[in-house]
Formats: C-alpha cells, structure tokens, sequence
C-alpha cells in the first residue's frame, strides 16, 4: 500500500534494474504459475548509469562498490555489484547511482580485494559511463 506496487499471487523472486536505459531503476518481479510482470519506474528522478568493466576473471566487477560525489567531501549512498538478490533472480550488475545531493561531479569504487577508493570524474552530461579498474571513465551514453 505504502509503494503503490501491487502485484497478486505468489511471487517467486525479483529484481531491479534500469531495464529500459532510462536512468531510473525498475522492478521485475516471476510469480509461480504466472506472467513475470516488469513494473517500469516512470516518475522517479533520472540517475547515472554506472557499468564497470573490471578484470577477466572478473568482468562485471561483482562486490565493488560505488558512490557518487560532490567533489568536496560529500558522498552519497554506497552502491554494491553483487551477484544474486534472491530466489532464481538477479538485479542488475550496471547500477543506477542518485546525483541528488551529492552533485555528481566524482565517481569513486572500491573494487573487490582493495580497501583503496579509486577516485574519476564524471563527464559532464554524461548520463551512463563505464569505469575501468584504473579509474578511466567511458562515456556511453
């Protein structure tokens, strides 16, 4: 009642992720005997799309974490690539991080096996980036 999310009979499993690229993360949620509904997320803010390109055994960077800043000492929430979310579901290895607050100018992860941050800079207007474990930034969209 309190999400606005309805969702009859008996769920299985979810995740999220931005499904459709629009900068905003959505739901899909499998339900035992029934249809997988995709619960797209139409009115929330646009984020940045975040994709990491880590190591060949490695690729996708499963148990970094990641953050957006300011620049100047201001962070916000912590983000972590993870590798299942629940039952027979998985969200999304590209995370979608908030610029609210925290101006977006700086880009820092923490890659799996390091206590190092390893800091870049966001490109201006970029909206989806890939980031490599040397902190070079791609710029995709």
């Amino acid at each position: 009642q309190e999400s606005g999310v309805k969702v009859y009979g008996e769920q299985r499993g979810s995740a999220v992720g931005d499904f459709d690229r629009d900068g905003r993360v959505d739901l899909v949620v499998s339900q035992n005997g029934g249809e997988t509904k995709l619960y797209r997320n139409e009115g929330g803010k646009v984020g940045l799309r975040v994709r990491l390109k880590g190591t060949k055994e490695n690729p996708e960077g499963v148990g970094a974490v990641m953050r957006v800043g300011d620049g100047k000492g201001k962070w916000g929430a912590a983000r972590e690539v993870h590798g299942g979310s629940g039952y027979w579901s998985m969200d999304s290895v590209v995370q979608v991080l908030s610029r609210e607050g925290a101006g977006g100018g700086k880009l820092s992860v923490r890659w799996p096996g390091s206590v190092k941050w390893v800091e870049s800079e966001v490109p201006v207007g970029a909206r989806e980036v890939a980031v490599h474990p040397d902190g070079r930034v791609e710029t995709i969209r």
